[in-house]
């Protein structure tokens, strides 16, 4: 998924959301730094590379992606997959760890994490931030080059169950939405956070996981919740 209605973050303040990019430096998916060599993104996304002995490599500290004399890369030494998550028809526990060559050398904020598992509750406002799609056709080919924001409300798991998805919404999920304003292809992995004053007190919630099409009123995006994977992600 990628961000539909969104609007350019400012340049130094999310410096804890990192883009996934293949060799050829083609951006696929978000992450958050979570250590400053651990990053935290979707299960989805690293299965997109594994097994195709491609190196994925992680953009840090580079706020629009065209300005490649900012910012940082380093190469993914080892994958971890949540092992609830058992195959990507099934998006429970739709969270992976990517362990860097190492640690970044940028100023980069690592991102703390939610371990209460009543946050964040129904019709909370959330961010999601990601350099996914702008556009609703979600075929992934208009990406953003800089770094987008867009602010969300939580729907109760419940409701989100009951009117949009039925039978697929699971504990380890947060459904989200807002009027025209979505995350979409290419979004998928990075960070739905709690926003702070600034980087530093930024809580990640969830992440970007699946979701029926873009920025549509009746199937919110759906995140992989956060708090149900920490005693593993630590």
């Amino acid at each position: 998924p990628r961000i539909i209605g969104g609007f350019d973050t400012d340049d130094s303040r999310y410096t804890h959301t990192v883009s996934l990019q293949d060799r050829s430096g083609n951006h696929f998916c978000g992450g958050s730094l979570i250590a400053k060599d651990v990053v935290l993104t979707a299960a989805h996304c690293s299965e997109k590379v594994m097994g195709t002995n491609q190196a994925t490599i992680v953009v840090i500290g580079r706020h629009d992606l065209t300005d490649e004399r900012s910012g940082e890369e380093l190469i993914v030494r080892e994958e971890k997959i949540h092992p609830k998550h058992l195959n990507s028809v099934e998006f429970d526990y739709d969270v992976a760890l990517l362990f860097l060559e190492r640690p970044t050398m940028t100023r980069g904020d690592v991102l703390t994490l939610n371990s209460d598992s009543n946050t964040p509750s129904g019709w909370d406002q959330v961010t999601v931030l990601g350099w996914g799609d702008t556009n609703v056709d979600g075929f992934g080919d208009d990406l953003s080059d800089v770094l987008q924001e867009a602010a969300l409300r939580v729907v109760p798991s419940n409701k989100c169950e009951k009117i949009s998805y039925k039978g697929f919404i699971a504990d380890s999920m947060i459904c989200a939405k807002n009027k025209n304003r979505d995350s979409c292809q290419g979004d998928s992995g990075g960070p739905l956070i709690l926003k702070g004053k600034n980087g530093k007190t930024d809580v990640q919630v969830g992440l970007v996981s699946w979701g029926v099409g873009c920025a549509d009123a009746q199937f919110p995006g759906v995140y992989a919740r956060v708090s149900s994977a920490y005693s593993w992600i630590r």
